[in-house]
């Protein structure tokens, strides 16, 4: 059997991943998690690990174009040190994407959050590299009208489109020209997100699953605009 179909169902996180995560707030040291490993193995880092797995079966029945590998596509708990003031060794939360390799290709993705009342999923393009948007500015800066019907769209669906608030100060390179239109704004966006919360009893049950569903079939046409520019 494959790695997907060897994993049993999502059954939702239990009460003791939230309470474990909101202890390693408390305790951030290697020493507290090292006694408590097993704790974290078995109630968040597997349980992520199935959602994974039977998220990716689902989405493949649904025919979209999203997967995901149960480990790869999990992100470590251990944070990065080297290149921070926070030395604190571990996130307090957990999460994974699903993308259209399963490899962690995170340009366009759907992205799951877990953590003590901050839980969500989110899709889109966080952090891409200037070289992938540049096509993709190119096109709302040629057709505008397209790319706002799509935030319309998006709004519609309850999903708006932002870049959180981080844009560049200037216009790209390139770009200059348009800096009296309306769309400029837009060109200045580093990424292109939509998110939507949880409550976290909401992924404490096997239905979950089908909100990442839901997520990955409303964020498609966002998805599909960015990937489009890369087709052309």
């Amino acid at each position: 059997m494959t790695t997907l179909e060897s994993r049993p169902p999502f059954p939702g996180f239990r009460e003791e991943a939230f309470q474990f995560l909101c202890d390693l707030a408390e305790h951030n040291d290697r020493e507290w998690f090292k006694a408590r490993k097993e704790t974290y193995e078995e109630e968040v880092k597997m349980l992520l690990e199935l959602l994974l797995a039977d998220g990716a079966r689902r989405l493949e029945t649904e025919g979209l174009p999203l997967t995901a590998h149960p480990t790869t596509s999990r992100f470590r708990i251990h944070r990065h040190l080297r290149f921070t003031d926070d030395k604190t060794p571990y996130k307090t939360n957990v999460g994974g994407i699903f993308d259209r390799s399963g490899e962690k290709d995170e340009n366009g993705v759907v992205y799951v959050h877990v953590e003590p009342d901050n839980c969500f999923l989110a899709a889109g393009f966080y952090k891409p590299s200037v070289s992938y948007l540049r096509p993709v500015r190119r096109r709302m800066a040629a057709n505008p009208s397209t790319f706002y019907d799509l935030l319309g769209e998006m709004e519609e669906r309850g999903l708006p489109v932002d870049s959180r608030g981080d844009t560049l100060t200037g216009m790209p390179q390139g770009f200059s020209g348009y800096r009296d239109e309306e769309i400029a704004s837009y060109l200045k966006w580093k990424h292109y997100l939509v998110r939507r919360g949880f409550a976290d009893g909401a992924l404490q049950t096997p239905q979950f699953v089908e909100e990442i569903v839901r997520m990955t079939r409303e964020a498609l046409p966002l998805l599909e605009f960015v990937w489009a520019a890369h087709e052309t």
